[in-house]
């Protein structure tokens, strides 16, 4: 009796703990949460990139660029124009032909945009079209040699008749950075971070330090500069952070980095992009541009001067600013080394 008794007892208390440890455990897991939803077309442009036939920089009507998975996509109209191939849309399946070469692609092989949400993303200079297909496999299956050069982001094709040069990409030597640089600073006070884009007319530009940040933070920091990277505004237009950068969602690739939530530290998706915004921030206010909206953190940040932050978050807080220039403007964004960069640039 006295061992059954004992059995009641621990299943009183296990049971008890149980109900009184699930509520805190389940908060945890809500408050951090992804709601399910509609993921933006700009978070499937990891990059944009540029294609070359036989040594000659092709001209596109839409944007080319390498998706989440790492792949190269072109849309079907540039292929067509490309490749000289006749493509067909039946049903759900793009049947495609070049003399007497035919294959299929079936849904699932191939990206497709809802027109209706393509219009409705603002994704400054970028021209998109509704299908998207994978620029290796197109090229493979019509007898092209491939390859990307990443450091320029290009793909390379080549005709299998073609005997002349690749394109020549020059590799600039990179700068050199001196020692003990501050933390953040300008580019006119640091004129070394200017070698990143030589042939740019820069009018100014800001960096920060992200030597104590971890991997993932970092990572979110990389993606959201390189949405940013290349981007063009014209005069009186206004670039919004959010729209640009798009929805950090692990989809997108971003990972779980503190985030600051009132007066305190908690996981959440896409810490640290806080760290972009607001080094672009610093380079807007350097280049003397208009601000239209900007937010500071609740809590003192450590990369920045007092006051000189810009935080930002998808459907809240919002970097914004007016290209009040006669001339448009280009957005320069690299991680290099510890450091981030901005520079805004002028376009002739």
């Amino acid at each position: 009796m006295k061992n059954f008794k004992s059995l009641i007892v621990t299943v009183l208390l296990i049971t008890l703990s149980f109900l009184y440890a699930t509520p805190v455990i389940a908060a945890e897991i809500i408050e951090y949460q992804e709601e399910p939803q509609e993921v933006p077309v700009s978070s499937i442009i990891l990059r944009t990139i540029e294609v070359y036939l036989d040594g000659q920089k092709s001209p596109l009507e839409y944007a080319a660029f390498i998706d989440p998975t790492a792949k190269s996509v072109i849309s079907l109209n540039d292929c067509s124009l490309i490749f000289g191939a006749q493509i067909e849309v039946i049903d759900t399946r793009l049947l495609l032909r070049k003399g007497s070469q035919e294959f299929i692609l079936e849904e699932g092989d191939y990206w497709r945009l809802p027109p209706a949400q393509i219009q409705k993303e603002e994704i400054s200079n970028i021209q998109l079209d509704e299908f998207y297909l994978p620029m290796r496999f197109v090229a493979e299956q019509l007898g092209y040699q491939i390859n990307y050069n990443s450091r320029v982001g290009a793909v390379i094709l080549r005709s299998w008749d073609y005997q002349g040069p690749d394109p020549d990409f020059a590799s600039p030597e990179p700068p050199q950075l001196p020692a003990n640089l501050p933390r953040w600073g300008t580019l006119a006070d640091i004129p070394v971070f200017a070698q990143l884009w030589p042939a740019e007319n820069i009018v100014a530009g800001y960096f920060t330090s992200v030597a104590n940040s971890a991997v993932p933070r970092n990572q979110n920091i990389l993606l959201s500069c390189n949405k940013l990277n290349g981007i063009i505004v014209n005069p009186g237009e206004i670039l919004s952070f959010n729209q640009t950068v798009g929805r950090r969602t692990t989809q997108a690739g971003y990972q779980y980095a503190p985030v600051i939530a009132g007066n305190r530290l908690v996981p959440g998706i896409g810490g640290g992009v806080c760290q972009t915004s607001s080094t672009l921030y610093n380079s807007v206010l350097e280049s003397q541009l208009q601000v239209v909206e900007r937010h500071p953190h609740s809590l003192r940040i450590s990369y920045l001067p007092v006051n000189r932050d810009a935080t930002v978050s998808w459907g809240g807080a919002d970097l914004k600013f007016r290209n009040n220039k006669p001339y448009p403007i280009k957005i320069l964004a690299q991680v290099y080394e510890t450091y981030v960069v901005f520079a805004i640039a002028a376009v002739e």
